[in-house]
């Protein structure tokens, strides 16, 4: 009887143990497909994610190559495509060129004087009033309508003049191809004074320059001009800048004014001088005017 119970007790207590170890089986289980799971997640999301930036990447990818594709394209074929475009991209280079700093403009100066107007290089001995000096150069009018310019090497030029170099005199220069090596007095003397001549010579220059602003400065208002249509009264010089230059420097009043012989030039009635025809047209004249620096001013262009 007693072995009975022990026996029902062993198959009671064994059950326990099963039940128990049964649970605890039943648990483990349960934590080994949770970690299972957790795995399979987070191997799911790595791929996800690779997936993901492998598809961004292909499209950045994609993105760039149609986009060389474009520009090649457009490379290739914009000229032919958009004519008005490569035209006005032209346009603006060529105005780009044309303004190059070059390519600034600049007031006209001796070395820019016509060669027919200019001799640069000449040989022998010449004769002439003296038209423009500077520290290393000099320039004569022969009274022939011809400026020699003459320039000074760096051993100097022998001088023989009894007052210095000064605008409006008369000298004689020895040269060899343009380089001065004498200068001294010249021996015919001109008929009118120095300071007459010298104020002749600017009216030459704005001539051969064809420089408004110069004849502008000389001039003493108001001015009588002579113009195709008519005689005109430029009361001041803004009113005489606002004439036609092509009439004020036409050729032939150029070719008279530049024709005049310095040494020839003498003062007429009413303390005047002419520069071209006396007798008639085209010329223009000047006169002694006490109110001016320079003692003279334009009082006609006829």
């Amino acid at each position: 009887m007693k072995r009975k119970r022990r026996t029902e007790a062993g198959r009671l207590s064994a059950h326990g143990r099963l039940s128990a170890h049964g649970r605890l089986s039943a648990y483990g289980l349960r934590l080994l497909l949770a970690a299972a799971l957790m795995l399979t997640l987070a191997a799911c999301g790595q791929t996800e994610q690779n997936a993901q930036e492998s598809a961004a990447a292909e499209t950045a990818g994609a993105a760039a190559t149609e986009n060389a594709a474009e520009t090649e394209h457009a490379a290739a074929t914009g000229s032919a495509a958009d004519p008005q475009s490569a035209e006005a991209a032209g346009t603006q280079e060529a105005e780009a060129e044309t303004e190059s700093p070059g390519e600034t403009e600049t007031q006209a100066g001796p070395e820019d004087m016509p060669e027919e107007f200019m001799v640069t290089d000449a040989d022998g001995s010449f004769e002439g009033i003296v038209v423009d000096a500077a520290m290393n150069s000099l320039i004569i009018d022969t009274g022939d309508g011809i400026w020699y310019s003459f320039s000074y090497p760096e051993s100097g030029v022998e001088m023989e003049l009894s007052d210095g170099l000064l605008l409006g005199m008369s000298v004689l220069v020895e040269s060899e191809a343009g380089m001065a090596s004498r200068i001294q007095d010249g021996p015919t003397q001109p008929a009118a004074d120095r300071d007459v001549l010298a104020f002749a010579a600017d009216i030459l220059f704005a001539c051969r320059y064809k420089s408004m602003d110069a004849l502008a400065n000389l001039a003493g208002f108001p001015l009588s001009v002579r113009l195709e249509d008519g005689d005109s009264l430029a009361r001041d010089a803004e009113e005489f800048l606002a004439l036609p230059q092509e009439e004020i420097f036409s050729e032939e009043r150029v070719a008279a004014v530049l024709s005049a012989d310095l040494y020839e030039l003498t003062e007429l009635d009413g303390g005047k001088f002419v520069l071209g025809s006396e007798e008639g047209i085209p010329n223009i004249t000047f006169q002694r005017d006490d109110g001016r620096d320079s003692g003279f001013a334009v009082t006609g262009i006829n």
